[in-house]
């Protein structure tokens, strides 16, 4: 934009506010994945680092945290409450009207137009979080939301 002959400057947004960074490791802290759901989330990682601008930047911090901070069940025997590949769970964003999908790590999995990949930003923040809990939702333009895990069946 042209300003009396100079140029001014437009102020990108910051990807991660400083409290919702924060909030971000206190949801992974929370978390409990399995081995099979820890060892995906690599793979995802992996995907989203190749990419590597914009959400899948996001990404690539959201689940790295959950495998840095996250319990790790050491048998894949998980809590009937706790969201897990393959689960399928009740969520609603901003408590507004509750939506339901199946939690999937691969393509081939999805079931129809209800599948939530991990590998997504909802997915990433829903895996491993237990039924009644609240999370801060990140955004793709790095705002964040809120989503409340409201229930989980396996």
């Amino acid at each position: 934009m042209i300003n009396s002959g100079q140029h001014k400057r437009i102020e990108e947004p910051t990807p991660f506010q400083k409290d919702g960074y924060a909030a971000l490791c206190d949801l992974s802290v929370h978390c409990v994945l399995t081995k099979a759901d820890r060892r995906a989330l690599a793979e995802h990682i992996l995907r989203a680092d190749k990419i590597g601008t914009g959400a899948f930047e996001m990404l690539t911090r959201l689940l790295s945290q959950k495998l840095l901070y996250a319990t790790v069940r050491k048998d894949d025997k998980i809590g009937a409450a706790t969201a897990a590949g393959g689960s399928r769970v009740t969520y609603a964003i901003d408590d507004l009207e509750p939506q339901t999908g199946q939690l999937f790590h691969y393509d081939e999995y999805a079931l129809g137009q209800n599948g939530i990949h991990i590998g997504t930003l909802l997915g990433a923040t829903l895996i491993g979080m237990k039924a009644g809990s609240r999370a801060p939702f990140l955004q793709a333009d790095g705002s964040f939301r809120s989503v409340r895990l409201l229930s989980v069946d396996h």
